[in-house]
């Protein structure tokens, strides 16, 4: 004799087998950051939401909000930490509060040039600033570059420490830069950003300092007539994952974001410092119209026991520890 199931028991097998056979949804990842869309950091970010998708086989995928889309950076950072975004890109300066090892990316002439930055940061001391974020509600992957700042002027080329003296330059308003210019012979001016350009037309002061991206696409070189390739401050970003997040990973899946994050980094670098020449050799075109000067390793040597006493204020006994390491770091071979 044959005896039929109900209905409803082969509707549920059906359902279940087909939800067996179905792929799982792919998990998405939110990530924030204050670059504009199509810009050489965004294109970064981009190739790190390819990776993820690439390396986790389309298990994972990263939704890319530029421009500051999810919020300011304090905003941004509480999402982080309660788990309701899940990565974010911001400024190194941002985290010290969490964080004060980030103090020695900030210290003036900390390094000379792209080289020494990868070695530091990418190196063992880049490692022990990001595990300091610990307890923060936030992770460290890697440390993405954002490009070294620049001086320039309307007055006269910056070859030597005695060209700074009596100029006036708008400054961020944190007490490194200001202190810093100071050091100079100069006359630092806080100023928010957007009063720049309208501040260097008038006069109000006669420089500023930004990357050479920056002086481009913000129209400096139309109000500004020499710049220095000084490279008296680097701009670093960390690439930061909630804690929270990162928990509920397997290994296998953490293993895969860190990969990520790697390849992006180095992506990252090539991408904006193809730009950076790309932004110098405009400035010094006919269009872009400035005199490009630089130090000599001379000059460089003076301006930096100049501001010498800023960076031994910033050094307290939790960070100068490090700081011997990163010295050591930069002098080796």
């Amino acid at each position: 004799m044959t005896f039929s199931k109900p209905l409803g028991t082969l509707v549920a097998a059906a359902a279940l087998s087909a939800a067996i056979a179905a792929p799982a949804a792919a998990r998405d990842i939110k990530i924030g950051h204050f670059g504009a869309p199509g810009t050489p950091f965004d294109q970064g970010v981009q190739y790190f939401a390819e990776q993820v998708e690439a390396l986790s086989d389309g298990e994972y995928t990263v939704t890319n909000f530029p421009s500051g889309q999810l919020g300011n950076e304090a905003q941004q950072i509480g999402a982080l930490q309660g788990g309701l975004q899940e990565m974010l890109i911001t400024s190194s300066t941002n985290l010290i509060k969490y964080n004060e090892l980030f103090q020695l990316i900030d210290l003036p002439f900390a390094f000379e040039d792209d080289a020494a930055t990868d070695k530091v940061l990418l190196g063992e001391v880049g490692e022990k600033m990001l595990a300091g974020l610990d307890g923060s509600g936030m992770k460290g992957l890697t440390f993405i570059d954002n490009g070294f700042r620049d001086l320039s002027n309307s007055e006269r080329p910056i070859e030597s420490l005695a060209d700074f003296d009596g100029l006036s330059f708008r400054v961020i308003g944190a007490p490194v830069f200001i202190n810093t210019f100071s050091a100079l012979g100069t006359n630092p001016v806080p100023m928010p950003f957007p009063e720049v350009y309208t501040a260097l037309e008038t006069g109000t002061v006669d420089g500023q300092d930004n990357p050479l991206i920056t002086v481009r696409d913000v129209n400096f070189f139309e109000v500004q007539d020499y710049l220095t390739t000084s490279k008296h401050a680097y701009s670093a970003l960390v690439l930061l994952v909630s804690q929270p997040f990162w928990n509920s990973l397997s290994d296998e899946d953490k293993a895969m974001l860190q990969d990520a994050a790697d390849a992006a980094a180095l992506e990252n670098r090539k991408i904006m410092r193809a730009a950076v020449e790309d932004a110098k050799a405009f400035l010094s075109s006919e269009e872009g119209g400035m005199t490009i000067s630089e130090f000599t390793p001379e000059a460089r040597a003076e301006i930096v026991e100049a501001v010498a006493p800023v960076t031994e204020e910033l050094l307290t006994d939790a960070i100068r520890p490090l700081y011997e390491e990163m010295q050591s770091t930069l002098a080796a071979d």
